[in-house]
């Protein structure tokens, strides 16, 4: 739900949350390094990347009760206190998935989903790079695309925009199957679908 690094998930500590507040802040991630694998506490991968987030609800209650722990426990440990290597926070992710039957996808690609659902629901860039962490240049590099469903409401409101209201289409776009109605030229129309 938060759209964190998984370096930033496994880097995250009690104090980092406020149940009052209803917010976690991202001052931290671990690195799994070569040689050795050794893990590191560094700063989050970009000066964009230290940040507070706003938790829905459903997060907040599953996480609240860990901001009462003393505020250097890490909030994902091992039995020792230690935190989750970041390696293993990515194995244990698919173990889990693959027993409930779901794609293992990985955190990473979740931040990819999150992004993508965020800008394909409407949301500014500068909302969803803050809530990643990214600079929003480097969100629009690697998100700059638009889905067909964009392209028709764009078309479509173009149109709206520019011509006059006795030449707008008779029927409304069916957004969930991309089928539309061009515009009537002598009372026919043509069905249109996009993949």
């Amino acid at each position: 739900m938060t759209g964190l690094r998984r370096g930033e998930l496994c880097g995250l500590r009690c104090g980092d949350l406020e149940p009052v507040q209803g917010t976690l802040t991202v001052r931290r991630q671990l690195v799994v390094e070569d040689p050795g694998s050794r893990v590191r506490v560094k700063p989050p991968k970009s000066h964009n990347g230290v940040r507070t987030l706003v938790l829905d609800p459903a997060t907040l209650d599953l996480l609240g009760p860990l901001g009462a722990g003393p505020a250097s426990r890490y909030v994902f440990a091992g039995r020792w206190g230690q935190p989750v290597r970041p390696d293993n926070l990515s194995d244990r992710f698919n173990q889990l998935a693959e027993a409930a039957n779901v794609r293992p996808i990985g955190p990473h690609q979740i931040r990819h989903l999150i992004a993508s659902t965020l800008l394909d629901a409407g949301y500014g860039v500068h909302e969803v790079a803050e809530r990643l962490g990214h600079d929003p240049a480097t969100l629009m590099r690697y998100y700059a695309r638009l889905s067909a469903a964009r392209r028709l409401q764009a078309t479509d409101r173009i149109a709206e925009l520019m011509t006059a209201p006795e030449v707008q289409p008779r029927t409304l776009r069916n957004w969930a199957g991309c089928t539309t109605s061009l515009l009537p030229e002598a009372g026919t129309s043509a069905e249109m679908r996009t993949g």
